[in-house]
């Protein structure tokens, strides 16, 4: 059987005198996801000696150990053929596998030997070692929580020391990506310590992550979580009041549920927005419902205003929050929604100046979901159209792509702080784990740079991250 999923590599050229056989990750380290969790014995490895085991086993290690060094530079890898593997016990797990790999920068075929060497009582991470002919031996040390890896020569630094300069080096490189710039020394050292924290947030998520998702540097790695949170904006709901909203009446739905549905395939959906530094997800959240509502009825796929509520909404409070059931009602009240381009968002409250003449939809009232209950959500979904809900969004402040799957204890569905909108499911299959990972797909409204090309996967069936805690739907006129 042949792979040929390409993973992104990223790794340190040693290029001192350094031993070539140093390995790490055993199968368990390499294979963290929920769905490739293992448990081992000392039976299944001999002490000192080496031991054969299965190629597609080792194909399937040798794929899930170029995924979790997937780091956004470096070589890219392809396999191709997997010829001999065997593991033994020397300080740790060392496991070495003789492959074919095509070197995605160049496209030429290489055999190489790939040494992992587990050490799983030592905190720096996993040594890997790719030894190709013709080629210059490539050594990678792997942290879970690593976004980008530099490549430099190895000098001889205590490890302290070198870890402080990876961090520098890494945090350089994020201001040059997204352009921060910062008035003074003082401020960039306070950013440098919010960003050191963060990795190990990064590193937490990534060690306790049971689905498929990746967790790394992104736009928001030099915030606080008081900051973030800014960049989200829902208000909590007072579960002691009504919330105006008439209980869904959801239809069975005939037959049974396709694999996979997705709104943006039957043009219903808009492209991704971003709701800049302003705490206005509540109404993009809002808006992307009734454009899809629209969409479904009319067939017209149309843009409406986020700026409107912003400025007209007197509930909510624009940029500093509010809550998609005010919303509706707001729209209601003020007689409907302008398009985007009459009424453009402008990321702050200004004078309302919404013209009536131009209002293109109405809503006479919202409709709640009934709470925790994904199938509900998932008939109402392919009978209507998307639907606006409120998300604990803690794993989506360093989300890089995957079905997000975070423990409870890291996303609480009793914290919602962040309004999007559901516009479809599906199913990550592993065939040769005999495992699935079902997952709700998400549209935020962070930009198209933001998780995967703006969108979240997050895993459906658990309630996870509170995703069927506030799930509401527009009703139009």
């Amino acid at each position: 059987m042949r792979l040929y999923a390409a993973a992104t590599v990223a790794l340190f050229l040693f290029l001192g005198g350094q031993a070539a056989g140093v390995e790490l990750m055993d199968e368990e380290e390499a294979g963290n996801d929920q769905f490739v969790r293992s448990k081992r014995g000392l039976n299944d490895v001999p002490l000192g000696g080496s031991k054969p085991f299965d190629a597609q086993q080792a194909e399937e290690q040798l794929q899930r150990t170029l995924d979790k060094l997937t780091a956004g530079e470096g070589p890219h890898y392809k396999i191709v053929k997997v010829y001999t593997a065997s593991r033994q016990l020397v300080s740790g797990t060392l496991t070495r596998i003789d492959a074919d790999l095509i070197d995605g920068n160049t496209d030429e075929q290489h055999r190489c030997i790939v040494e992992i060497w587990a050490k799983p009582w030592l905190e720096q991470g996993h040594d890997i070692t790719f030894k190709c002919r013709n080629q210059k031996v490539v050594q990678a040390r792997h942290s879970r929580s690593v976004e980008w890896a530099e490549k430099k020569t190895h000098k001889k630094h205590s490890h302290s020391h070198h870890a402080l300069d990876k961090v520098d080096h890494l945090f350089h490189k994020f201001q040059i990506r997204f352009g921060r710039r910062y008035d003074n020394t003082a401020e960039r050292q306070m950013r440098l310590r919010i960003f050191r924290q963060n990795l190990k947030t990064i590193e937490e998520l990534n060690t306790n992550e049971m689905g498929s998702a990746k967790y790394g540097i992104t736009e928001f790695a030099d915030m606080t979580s008081t900051e973030y949170k800014e960049r989200t904006g829902l208000w909590q709901r007072d579960e002691q009041k009504p919330t105006g909203g008439a209980p869904a009446v959801v239809p069975a739905y005939e037959g049974e549920f396709p694999k996979e549905f997705d709104w943006r395939q039957k043009n219903a959906v808009t492209p991704v927005k971003n709701q800049g530094s302003c705490g206005s997800c509540w109404a993009f959240s809002v808006t992307g419902n009734i454009e899809g509502l629209y969409a479904v009825k009319t067939g017209e796929l149309k843009e409406f205003s986020e700026q409107e509520l912003l400025d007209c909404d007197t509930t909510d409070s624009a940029c500093n929050g509010g809550l998609m059931d005010n919303a509706y009602k707001a729209i209601k009240d003020i007689g409907g929604l302008e398009y985007e381009a009459e009424y453009p968002y402008e990321a702050k409250k200004q004078q309302c100046h919404f013209n009536r003449t131009l209002s293109h939809v109405q809503v006479s009232g919202f409709v709640d979901l009934p709470k925790g209950n994904e199938t509900a959500m998932q008939e109402w979904l392919l009978t209507h159209g998307p639907i606006s809900i409120g998300l604990n969004a803690n794993a989506m402040q360093f989300y890089r792509g995957g079905v997000s799957h975070p423990w409870k204890a890291l996303c609480s569905k009793k914290n919602l702080d962040h309004g999007v909108l559901i516009v479809g499911y599906g199913v990550s299959d592993y065939p040769n784990f005999h495992k699935t990972l079902p997952y709700w797909i998400v549209k935020n409204s962070w930009g198209p740079r933001w998780g995967e090309q703006g969108y979240y996967r997050v895993y459906r069936g658990d309630n996870t991250c509170g995703v069927s805690e506030m799930a509401t739907s527009a009703v139009l006129a």
